[in-house]
């Protein structure tokens, strides 16, 4: 996801002031309201970019959907975004809000790419080994992809280690060909 600094600004300030009042948790809670509803309605996105829309209609929109609820801070900056005008930052700053709450937490994502997803077992004991590793609490997320045709692939920031059958068979074919063979 592409964030504008306007953005970040928005969603540090926002952090700042839920962490002075105690209310990180509860902030953090409402964006992940507002980042799954814009995100599994297109047409919502598209609403909030609209420069046609008045100013007013997305307010009475938004406060339909998100007033109830919501946090006091939360709301308050619902309110702020429409009367700067920055409603399609919403995404962005409920994005990077996230990212920083999950910072705070010391939480890492990981993204693990397999051909299928795992059990509970492999999936807890994938966890632990990761833990280990990284040094602090990780949240996995997997995405299957049957053309690894085994193994997996996992994305840590911007270092991915790549196990997957896929990777082997083109590192085989690659050494093969430089053999001339």
């Amino acid at each position: 996801m592409v964030v504008k600094k306007v953005a970040i600004r928005y969603a540090t300030a926002l952090f700042q002031e839920a962490k002075s009042r105690n209310d990180v948790d509860a902030v953090a809670r409402d964006m992940q309201r507002i980042s799954d509803s814009i995100s599994g309605s297109p047409e919502l996105l598209h609403f909030l970019r609209s420069q046609i829309i008045s100013r007013e209609a997305k307010a009475n929109v938004l406060n339909e959907l998100f007033d109830v609820d919501l946090s006091e801070i939360s709301r308050s900056l619902i309110l702020l975004i429409l009367e700067k005008r920055r409603e399609d930052q919403l995404p962005g700053i409920s994005y990077v809000y996230g990212q920083l709450y999950k910072k705070e937490l010391g939480l890492q994502d990981i993204e693990v790419l397999v051909t299928r997803k795992p059990g509970p077992d492999q999936t807890d004991l994938l966890k632990k080994v990761l833990e280990k590793k990284t040094g602090g609490k990780v949240l996995l997320s997997f995405r299957e992809d049957p053309s690894l045709k085994g193994g997996m692939a996992i994305r840590i920031d911007d270092t991915v280690i790549d196990g997957t059958v896929k990777h082997k068979l083109q590192q085989l074919e690659a050494t093969f060909q430089k053999a001339g063979m």
